[in-house]
């Protein structure tokens, strides 16, 4: 069956198109007769033009609805998601036109002098570049990644719904400085990048595609040598050696409260790196360099969309038509929704590259109930006798898929009427709180460091300890009692209670060199024990307060605890560099 094509979202604009049978005629010529012919005979094969496309028009949307009638039937008739099907055929592209010059965009007054001030500016550029140490900045910095297109209508019209695209036309150095050539050029000279972990080199050629790989490090030359051919360069995780990308990626982790991830893509002139596939995250594909030509398609199902998983290479027949074919240059910017099946293609005058950042995935409901199922049904057994009794005698006898079609057997609409309590007490008894705790714990010990703690090289995020703050040690206790402390930076910890103890998990210890290391599940390292801090239940309530009050300072002396303790506990916390003194 031929999918909805969505031919109707991609409908070729009449630009005044001037028809093959025109006849040029002079000013003065067109007095003479000869001329009115040609010019009536124009007028009549336009307007059958124009009719003609009017009915293939009419035509294709016919075929569309068609086609959408099918894929209700087909889904409905296989038990598919009737929501699913909805999401499908509402999958549409919008083309955001941003006609802002660099010097608009910048809040320039247009004579090419800016009116901001110096402050102003710097606090401009701390937002973009996501500064932790300023409120709100995250909010602002992907407000102006997405930029004209405001967050608000972002998330009610395309987040996990639809994909669009943002041209700007006349800025095309918005996103310069990124990440470019040049920057992949330094590191292939500088870092040692292994095939397979640092870097891909590939290519998709007749249908199919390629990957090189050598042992050891990648040698520069062999990699430039291959990109003269037509092999593309893949970057994995540049966050580790860029600053830029690393101030991006923690914008994004802290906006969305998950892992943000970034490859960067550099393909030569006319060729394609990659097969078309989808992948399971949401995709914001930013064009720093160059010019490439991409095409988007719709989920063919309702089992892809907003996949757990990315999918296989596909060919090109598994396709049918894209819903977007367009070239994004330089300064554009697409968003895809995870399930949006899309290639893309060099233009053949000049490379190309763009960055993907990535967000949400495995973060969804299914992934918070794989945490939050199993201990429910711990508890639900440990209070209801029912979860507890033997399975009926025989159930095996009407049971299982050799008896599946006895649905009028009471027996088996028993023993499901008796698994349904079943599940409704284990429904009961979900942790909502813990399963959220552990999530948020995962999070925050795979998440960057700080960007105002972790720059260039370090590996840490508190390679110098209490920066830019008095040592507590230093302090005697009468001193501290009279200072304020608060957090060094918001989300950077986080309260549980496991137990009989509460322990306070943060990002502190977090390396910038191993983030997104073991991506594959089957790989990836236990959380680090340097990210837990373990105390008394007794402590829990002063803990709560200094955890949750940034960016508001707390008072030591009115810590719910007794003085020489909530000492202790303040030192201990501003000397692994969780908590800031601030003078009362």
């Amino acid at each position: 069956m031929r999918r909805g094509n969505g031919s109707m979202l991609l409908r070729r604009r009449r630009l005044g198109k001037r028809s093959k049978h025109e006849v040029q005629c002079s000013p003065a010529a067109k007095e003479n007769e000869e001329c009115k012919e040609a010019d009536d005979e124009e007028e009549v094969v336009a307007e059958e033009e124009e009719e003609a496309e009017q009915e293939q028009e009419e035509g294709e949307q016919e075929q569309d609805d068609d086609d959408a009638d099918a894929m209700l039937a087909e889904e409905e008739e296989d038990g598919g998601d009737p929501e699913a099907v909805k999401y499908i055929l509402g999958f549409e592209v919008e083309v955001i036109e941003d006609l802002r010059t660099a010097i608009e965009e910048c809040g320039g007054d247009g004579d090419g002098e800016t009116t901001t001030t110096g402050k102003q500016q710097q606090q401009q550029k701390a937002a973009r570049r996501g500064d932790d140490r300023i409120p709100g900045a995250a909010d602002r910095f992907v407000e102006w990644v997405l930029s004209p297109l405001s967050l608000e209508r972002f998330h009610s019209e395309f987040w996990e719904r639809k994909p669009f695209l943002i041209r700007r036309p006349h800025n095309r150095s918005f996103y310069d400085g990124w990440f470019g050539k040049a920057d992949i050029e330094k590191l292939l000279e500088t870092q040692s990048l292994r095939y397979g972990v640092n870097l891909d080199v590939t290519k998709y050629e007749d249908g199919a595609r390629s990957t090189f790989s050598s042992d050891g490090d990648a040698k520069p030359s062999k990699v430039w040598k291959k990109f003269s051919k037509g092999w593309s360069v893949r970057i994995l995780h540049p966050q580790r050696w860029s600053d830029p990308i690393f101030w991006m990626l923690s914008a994004f982790e802290r906006y969305w409260r998950s892992v943000a991830g970034c490859n960067a893509y550099l393909t030569p002139p006319g060729s394609q790196g990659f097969s078309p596939h989808y992948d399971d995250i949401e995709a914001f594909v930013i064009q720093t360099e160059g010019k490439k030509h991409w095409k988007c398609y719709r989920p063919r199902s309702s089992s892809e969309v907003l996949p757990r998983f990315s999918s296989p290479n596909f060919e090109q027949l598994d396709l049918g038509k894209p819903i977007l074919d367009v070239v994004l240059e330089a300064g554009d910017i697409l968003y895809m929704p995870r399930g949006t099946i899309h290639q893309a293609k060099a233009a053949s005058d000049m490379h190309s590259l763009h960055i993907t950042v990535s967000v949400g995935q495995r973060n969804c409901w299914a992934d918070f109930l794989e945490l939050a199922v199993p201990r429910a049904l711990e508890l639900a057994t440990e209070d209801h006798l029912l979860l507890r009794q033997n399975l009926p005698r025989g159930y095996s006898d009407y049971m299982g898929v050799a008896h599946s079609e006895r649905e009028d057997d009471p027996e088996r609409t028993l023993f499901i009427e008796q698994g349904m309590q079943c599940m409704n007490l284990v429904m009961e008894s979900i942790p909502w709180d813990s399963a959220a705790d552990q999530l948020a714990v995962k999070f925050l010990q795979s998440r960057l460091p700080l960007p105002s703690l972790a720059t260039g090289s370090e590996e840490n995020c508190l390679a110098t300890r209490g920066r830019g703050n008095m040592p507590a040690a230093n302090l005697t206790g009468k001193q501290l009692w009279k200072f304020k402390v608060r957090l060094v930076a918001p989300d950077v910890a986080r309260l549980v209670v496991e137990e009989d103890s509460a322990v306070v998990y943060h990002m502190l210890s977090n390396r910038r060199v191993l983030h997104n290391e073991g991506d594959d599940e089957s790989c990836k390292e236990p959380l680090s024990p340097n990210g837990r801090l373990v105390f008394s239940l007794d402590a829990a309530p002063a803990l709560e307060e200094l955890t949750m009050a940034f960016p508001e300072p707390v008072q030591v002396a009115e810590l719910p605890m007794p003085r020489h303790e909530a000492l202790t506990l303040v030192t201990q916390l501003c000397e692994i560099g969780l908590l800031i003194l601030v003078d009362g």
